[in-house]
């Protein structure tokens, strides 16, 4: 077993012990869709908006586990350790920093997917909801939401000068994003500049891609250029601003 694979078995067992993140990765969005979904269980599709109800709603539980593995764990977790001085010790080692990154981007990247996959059987079983119907467009939204979102977080990490600052920006960051996806208040209801803002704004993007192509529609390209775009943007400047200790 090489040092990137243990790392990630530790990072993994850590995550694990976590109640609280594994309450964010697959109980509160299955609870989110069985709260809104299952009044109109077996409903047809609505008349109106961007996407149905049917379909927005899994699609905001999935961009909502998402964007809080990456605002809230993945840039706290980084923040720990750079306060620790794990970070500053494992450079003393063989074993590179930046392995470490590597291994929470992963585990948070598997801990998303397994996620995803618990949120489309409690769509089909519980809802009683067809699963994904344009699978390929909706691996290609799922994975760009997730670049996004995680490149995001790592841009928190970089520049966060603490532990307890990442967890305080995440969420400052994550609940307008929230709001600009259409959470509280439909895009269609919003100023127009609001809600132009909304669809490319790395939440949104997010949710109106993955919903267009669990209804079987095409995501929309300049959405999916947004989140690419943000994605290499972050990354990026995560990388140019990373400080180790």
């Amino acid at each position: 077993m090489n040092a990137l694979s243990k790392l990630v078995a530790v990072e993994a067992k850590l995550f694990l012990r976590e109640p609280v993140s594994l309450f964010f990765v697959f109980a509160l969005p299955l609870g989110l869709m069985l709260v809104f979904g299952l009044p109109r269980r077996g409903a047809a599709a609505d008349d109106g908006g961007q996407h149905t109800e049917l379909t927005f709603l899994p699609a905001l539980a999935l961009a909502l586990t998402i964007g809080m593995l990456a605002l809230f764990t993945l840039p706290m977790a980084l923040g720990i350790y750079r306060e620790r001085r794990v970070l500053r010790r494992l450079a003393t080692t063989p074993v590179h920093p930046a392995l470490l990154l590597i291994a929470q981007v992963v585990v948070n990247l598997a801990m998303g997917v397994a996620g995803a996959v618990v949120t489309a059987i409690g769509v089909r079983f519980l809802l009683d909801q067809p699963a994904p119907a344009n699978v390929p467009a909706f691996v290609l939204a799922f994975l760009l939401g997730v670049a996004c979102l995680f490149a995001v977080g790592l841009l928190i990490a970089a520049l966060a000068p603490s532990a307890r600052a990442a967890q305080s920006i995440g969420p400052a960051l994550f609940f307008p994003l929230l709001f600009l996806a259409g959470a509280w208040l439909p895009r269609d209801q919003m100023p127009t500049v609001l809600a132009r803002i909304g669809d490319y704004s790395p939440l949104g993007a997010t949710v109106d891609t993955l919903a267009a192509a669990w209804a079987g529609e095409s995501p929309a390209l300049p959405q999916l250029l947004a989140l690419a775009v943000t994605a290499v943007l972050g990354s990026v400047l995560a990388t140019r601003f990373f400080r180790w200790e």
